[in-house]
């Protein structure tokens, strides 16, 4: 078990911030596939933010949880500062799981479904999959065990920000 604490939290880390940082050149270059999910939710909600500016939003949250999970962590781990890996690890799984927690909700209760466009003729899609369901079902998967491993680092965050709010 200590292994699979040890090692786990960069293990799920590196898988959730593949599919993070893979996904950031469809969302940050107007890709149909992002345009066709928010759009999609924005029709269903009626909440004009979903598209255009979701895809810029879910992918800066996406980003920073990569930084927080793996990016962070190899800084912390050069400079000598190793108590600052696991906070920041869980913080990174905390955003991770926020995420992937709106795309499974999405994908099951809304017109937008489990199989999403994968391939597109012009502005038809060709080709549909539910891989992007089920890489968030894993990637939420792991980030609820990272912050299970990293569970006593809730200490440490609330800790430094009562001193830093100066509450009790």
């Amino acid at each position: 078990m200590n292994v699979i604490a040890k090692y786990f939290p960069w293990a799920g880390g590196l898988f959730i911030s593949a599919i993070f940082l893979d996904s950031l050149r469809f969302k940050f270059t107007g890709h149909p596939t992002p345009e066709h999910i928010f759009t999609t939710l924005r029709e269903w909600s009626g909440i004009g933010l979903f598209f255009p500016a979701g895809p810029w939003i879910i992918g800066l949250g996406e980003l920073l949880s990569s930084l927080l999970l793996i990016g962070l962590p190899v800084v912390f781990l050069l400079i000598n500062k190793k108590t600052l890996v696991a906070p920041s690890q869980f913080l990174g799984a905390l955003i991770a799981l926020g995420i992937m927690s709106g795309a499974i909700v999405f994908h099951l209760f809304t017109p937008l479904g489990i199989e999403t466009p994968v391939e597109w003729n012009g502005d038809t899609p060709t080709k549909f999959s539910a891989a992007l369901f089920y890489a968030a079902c894993v990637s939420w998967l792991f980030a609820l065990i990272i912050l299970f491993l990293h569970r006593s680092s809730i200490g440490m965050l609330t800790g430094a920000f009562t001193k830093q709010t100066g509450s009790a």
